[in-house]
């Protein structure tokens, strides 16, 4: 399974997603943001994999990804929704310092996981939006 994957099922385990889903389990897709309010979305971003190289081959990487949200548009929904982002970035904080991280295997071990943008309005139209939050997954790569 791809590390993209990984932090999929990882943002999938958020407690609290829920609480502003309006169905009765919260969707995160990967690279696919829908129309309809609400979803969710973890979207690539471009940046150099690899944060340092060591001589005998092993490497600390990055997997950077914004989580976006498609929601409804308006003065109190834009309050949810920023309140929602600042207790995702919490939530990130809390799982990197207790060690609950996405689940790797193999020659890869999670390092650390954070948000590096605050939730911000990316987009609006009409009575919907889109939400997004930068964040970046380090982890420690082992050379075979």
């Amino acid at each position: 399974m791809s590390v993209a994957s990984k932090v999929k099922e990882f943002i999938e385990s958020c407690p609290f997603l829920e609480e502003f889903e309006q169905a009765y389990f919260p969707v995160v897709n990967l690279n696919v943001l829908e129309e309809n309010a609400t979803m969710y979305s973890i979207e690539e971003t471009p940046a150099d994999p690899i944060v340092k190289n060591y001589t005998n081959g092993d490497s600390v990487r990055q997997y950077v990804f914004s989580l976006c949200s498609r929601e409804l548009y308006g003065p109190a929904e834009n309050e949810k929704t920023t309140a929602f982002y600042e207790k995702f970035a919490d939530w990130l904080e809390e799982c990197t310092r207790t060690g609950n991280l996405p689940a790797l295997s193999g020659q890869l071990k999670s390092k650390s996981v954070r948000a590096t943008t605050n939730g911000y309005l990316y987009d609006s139209e009409g009575t919907k939006c889109q939400y997004r939050i930068q964040c970046q997954f380090v982890y420690f790569k082992k050379r075979r």
